[in-house]
C-alpha cells in the first residue's frame, strides 16, 4: 500500500478526488469526530479521548498532505502489489488462520519492519506490536483494531478479508470473555 492511498483511505475518498472533496471530506469528518456529536456520544467508551485524538492526529496529517501534493500538481503514482517469490506465495497460502503471530511471521519473511509500515501507513509501531502480539486490551474499540489490520494486510499484499474474518473473531472473543 503506498502512503498517499492510505490518506485518501482515511478521508474515505477515491484517489482522483478533486481539491474541492478532499476539503468537504476533512471538515466532514473533522466536525463529526472533532466535536460532541450524537454519532461519537453513540460509540461511548469504544471511542475514548485517547482513541479519538489519534484519529483526528491522523486525519489532520492526512489532509494536509493530500493538499500538499494536489497544489504542487504531482501526479499520485500507485505502485503494484509487493512482488513475492513463488515460494512465499506457497507458504502464506499454508497458513491455516491469520493470528498476530502468523501475521509477524509473514512480516518477518518478507523482511519488513514495523517502522517500514508506520511510513507507510502512519500507524504507531507500538499498535503493530499490539497486533502481533494479540495484546486485544490495546484496541477498546474495534473499528480501529479493524481499520489497523486492514492497513497492515495491505502493506504485507495479503487478503484483507481473511485476514480480518480470521483475527477479528479472536479479538471478539478476548473482549467478551476478559480473563480475570
Amino acid at each position: 500500500m503506498e502512503e498517499w492511498h492510505s490518506y485518501y483511505e482515511l478521508l474515505e475518498l477515491k484517489p482522483e478526488a478533486t481539491l474541492e472533496e478532499i476539503h468537504s471530506r476533512y471538515r466532514y469528518l473533522k466536525d463529526l469526530y472533532g466535536g460532541d456529536s450524537i454519532e461519537v456520544m453513540a460509540l461511548g467508551d469504544e471511542f475514548d479521548q485517547e482513541i479519538r485524538a489519534d484519529f483526528l492526529r491522523r486525519l489532520d496529517d492526512a489532509f494536509e498532505k493530500l493538499m500538499a501534493l494536489h497544489k504542487s500538481n504531482r501526479a499520485v503514482v500507485m505502485p503494484s502489489a509487493k512482488d513475492m517469490d513463488d515460494e512465499l506465495r506457497l507458504w502464506i497460502r499454508q497458513i491455516e488462520c491469520f493470528t498476530g503471530p502468523a501475521l509477524r511471521a509473514v512480516r518477518e519473511r518478507m523482511h519488513v519492519d514495523l517502522k517500514s509500515i508506520f511510513e507507510v501507513t502512519r500507524i504507531q509501531p507500538q499498535f503493530l506490536e499490539d497486533v502481533e502480539r494479540e495484546a486485544f486490551e490495546s484496541f477498546p474499540a474495534e473499528i480501529y483494531l479493524r481499520s489497523y489490520l486492514i492497513a497492515y494486510a495491505r502493506f504485507l499484499s495479503l487478503d484483507t478479508q481473511r485476514v480480518l474474518d480470521d483475527y477479528l473473531p479472536r479479538y471478539r472473543a478476548a473482549r467478551d470473555n476478559p480473563v480475570k
